[in-house]
């Protein structure tokens, strides 16, 4: 194959990179801000008074929700202009993984943000004089369902700028930093729609509690355990990555 024809393909895998990263990834997000949303609007048909806390409440969880796309569409420009010109075909397989990578897990921390979210505007509707701990709890179960996201630019931007311009490359390679992308991208999947449910039901557990401000400890404390070893499934995708990045020759 000539080197033209090399760089035609390079840059085709790379638009259908950016495609996947940008498309894929803002499908979870925006299903997550509608839940917010709706379950808003429906904390303030029932308790019109407090429909300034469910409004705010509703911003802050979308404010929230929307980090994934914002790093899939990094990664998405990154691949259309930041990447230049490329010369080895491995690249442009790098840079399909690193879409599929950002792409998926955009999609799954998107769905998990938006259950400790949805939740925090329904229990707020219903018992506004705890909107700080439904709003510590869904603030803190936001963060840790998008740490897979993290795994997952990580490994994006790998594939993108550290896999080498090998060009005697042969198929173990190319399926190699192809897989990486896969690997983390659906790896992050479980570990952060898990996390954003565990933080959903802390929530409507301290609604049920009988003594809601003193459950508030434990909750989060049982809330956080579970999280913990929900995430460590993410970190055996991040290694599995890793070891099949490492598999290029230098």
């Amino acid at each position: 194959m000539d080197q033209i024809a090399v760089a035609l393909l390079i840059k085709a895998m790379y638009g259908i990179g950016a495609a996947f990263a940008v498309g894929f990834g803002a499908v979870g997000p925006g299903i997550g801000m509608g839940m917010s949303a709706a379950s808003a609007v429906e904390g303030m048909g029932r308790q019109p008074k407090v429909s300034s806390d469910l409004f705010r409440i509703m911003l802050i969880g979308q404010g929230a929700t929307s980090t994934p796309p914002t790093f899939a569409l990094v990664v998405g420009i990154l691949l259309l202009f930041g990447t230049g010109e490329g010369t080895a075909l491995i690249q442009g397989f790098g840079g399909l993984g690193a879409g599929i990578s950002i792409g998926a897990a955009s999609f799954a921390s998107g769905v998990g943000s938006a259950y400790p979210a949805a939740q925090a505007c329904e229990a707020i509707a219903r018992q506004p004089h705890l909107r700080r701990p439904f709003t510590t709890l869904m603030l803190i179960g936001q963060a840790i369902s998008q740490t897979p996201l993290i795994f997952g630019l990580l490994v994006s931007f790998m594939l993108i700028f550290a896999v080498p311009a090998t060009p005697d490359a042969g198929l173990v390679e190319y399926v190699a930093v192809l897989s990486a992308g896969i690997c983390m991208g659906f790896g992050a999947m479980g570990p952060s729609v898990g996390s954003g449910m565990a933080a959903e039901s802390a929530i409507r557990g301290i609604r049920y509690h009988r003594q809601p401000e003193a459950g508030v400890g434990l909750l989060t404390r049982v809330m956080l355990l579970g999280q913990a070893v929900a995430q460590s499934t993410s970190i055996y995708a991040l290694v599995i990555a890793l070891v099949l990045i490492m598999q290029v020759k230098r």
